[in-house]
């Protein structure tokens, strides 16, 4: 059967997709933030920066109106009282004054080493007669310098330098980094939480959409996908599903349509041939002709057998959920019916049979169905049962009641199943590839068992015992209304416990194949 092309899948196993999203969000909402943490940085320095050099070149305006009536014959004396009288205004900390000449040559000083202002500031000084201001590099700590002009009457030109301590912007400027660095994560849990709900909204769609493919089943395949109340991607694909499952459903019809057809067309044939096999004479015929009889007419009831399983497949399957001639069901005379009619062939295969079934107030328990329906499923399990059970082996019926629920469990000694069969043990044409070898059976005894536990409400599943051998457990609901009188049966009469044992010998060994 040709796959449809699926795309490469890595090895590794991958996050979910929710959490991806949720990272990636994360991881581009702290690029996002950092960069705006970087830039406002920047804004938020050169904001301090021109902030701390206009008051500095205020006072140096402020400084010039002292230091002119000074000029040219200003001594350090001078300059250092007048650097004195701004430490004192207030200012605090470094706090120095320098009279530099046009060529930049030191005229009068407050300190011993004279501010190491830039040679492009003195000339942009000198050359714009404003006041202009830059950061210094000091052993001690950053200082700030602003420098402006002096003319005076005969032409001479001097530089005025206030040199002061440039602390108090360097703390403004490391709290605001500060500032911005703690909040980047302070701002990364709300940044988690709603890159999780955006996440969330979504992938919320696959999620719809995951829901969807989860309700197509074999048993829903009939069921209409409703596409009316779904978000507009979703829509989309819950149509193109529904189209889907049209295509399925009408696949599904004609398959069991021309599997009905096959079956009828071959039951009157098949039952036409086995008629006139059985009033066909054969005294005087060959005993090798003989034995072509009877192996014919044996593979001819074998393949009516088949035909019926397919019709009952079918009815069971696609029955749209009605049970034919619901009536009130007794469970332990279904199960004595059923033991009764397997005794022969427990008695073939040297197989014993053990049916313990309800006593006391339980023995009337009863499920609301079709009987020869539920019939069937036990007659199917015990046979099979029967089949792979060794010579001499017990094969265990055990009824019991639990709750609202009426529990069978049939239990074998045979070799079991294999692990990788489980999962399909129920599948239409599942057997063992002894069992396929061997040519017995078809495979569709317990999907046809299933089905008709699913029709009623119930349920089978199947285990494999620690010492050896299988167990199906029916599950079917009770009828908790009050059961109509108990009608009379022919095996009823058996004891409330009754444990059949058929013996035989027939020369068969155990049977190593399943379903």
């Amino acid at each position: 059967m040709r796959s449809l092309p699926t795309s490469p899948v890595s090895g590794g196993r991958q996050l979910p997709l929710r959490v991806r999203l949720t990272l990636w969000m994360l991881a581009i909402f702290l690029l996002v933030q950092l960069s705006i943490a970087f830039v406002f940085q920047l804004y938020q320095s050169r904001a301090i920066d021109e902030f701390y050099g206009q008051r500095l070149i205020a006072r140096v305006d402020g400084l010039v109106g002292e230091v002119s009536p000074l000029l040219p014959g200003v001594t350090d004396e001078q300059v250092a009282a007048l650097a004195e009288k701004q430490r004192a205004g207030g200012a605090g900390g470094t706090c120095d004054i320098d009279i530099l000449d046009r060529s930049g040559g030191v005229v009068a000083s407050s300190h011993a080493t004279p501010a190491r202002i830039k040679l492009e500031s003195v000339r942009r000084a000198f050359a714009t007669g404003s006041s202009v201001s830059s950061r210094l590099p000091d052993s001690s700590g950053a200082v700030r310098a602003a420098a402006r002009s002096v003319r005076l009457p005969d032409g001479d030109e001097f530089l005025v330098v206030l040199t002061v301590d440039d602390s108090d912007a360097s703390q403004v400027q490391y709290i605001t980094a500060r500032l911005i660095l703690a909040s980047i994560p302070i701002g990364i849990l709300p940044i988690i939480l709603s890159a999780y709900l955006i996440a969330g909204l979504a992938v919320r769609p696959l999620a719809d959409i995951r829901e969807l493919a989860q309700r197509l089943s074999p048993e829903s395949i009939d069921q209409f996908i409703d596409s009316a109340s779904a978000a507009q991607e979703v829509a989309a694909v819950r149509k193109e599903l529904e189209l889907a499952r049209q295509r399925i459903e009408a696949g599904f019809a004609t398959q069991e349509r021309f599997m009905s057809n096959v079956s009828h067309e071959l039951k009157t044939p098949i039952a036409v041939v086995l008629t006139e096999m059985q009033t066909l004479s054969q005294e005087g015929v060959p005993r090798p002709v003989k034995e072509f009889l009877r192996s014919t007419h044996e593979e001819l009831e074998k393949l009516g057998r088949t035909v019926d399983n397919f019709l009952l497949l079918t009815r069971v399957r696609h029955g749209k959920g009605q049970i034919p001639a619901l009536e009130h069901c007794y469970l332990r005379d279904i199960l004595l019916d059923s033991y009764a009619g397997c005794m022969a062939m427990a008695a073939l295969h040297s197989v014993r049979l053990n049916l313990r079934v309800p006593e006391g107030e339980e023995m009337d328990a009863a499920v609301m169905g079709n009987c020869d329906l539920l019939r069937i499923i036990f007659d199917n399990l015990i046979r099979n049962a029967i089949r792979f059970s060794p010579s001499g082996s017990i094969v265990e019926i055990l009824a019991s009641v639990h709750g609202a629920n009426i529990e069978v469990v049939v239990q074998d000694s045979g070799p079991g199943i294999p692990a990788e069969a489980l999962p399909r043990v129920f599948d239409r044409f599942a057997q063992a590839k002894d069992e396929e070898r061997r040519g017995r059976g078809h495979g569709l005894g317990l999907e046809i068992a299933l089905g008709i536990a699913e029709l009623h409400g119930g349920n089978i599943t199947v285990r494999n015992r620690e010492q050896g051998g299988c167990e199906f457990t029916v599950t079917l609901p009770k009828n908790e209304l009050r059961p109509p009188p108990r009608p009379d049966s022919g095996v009823s009469a058996l004891p409330a416990t009754s444990v059949g044992e058929v013996t035989g010998n027939n020369g068969h060994g155990p049977d190593h194949g399943r379903l």
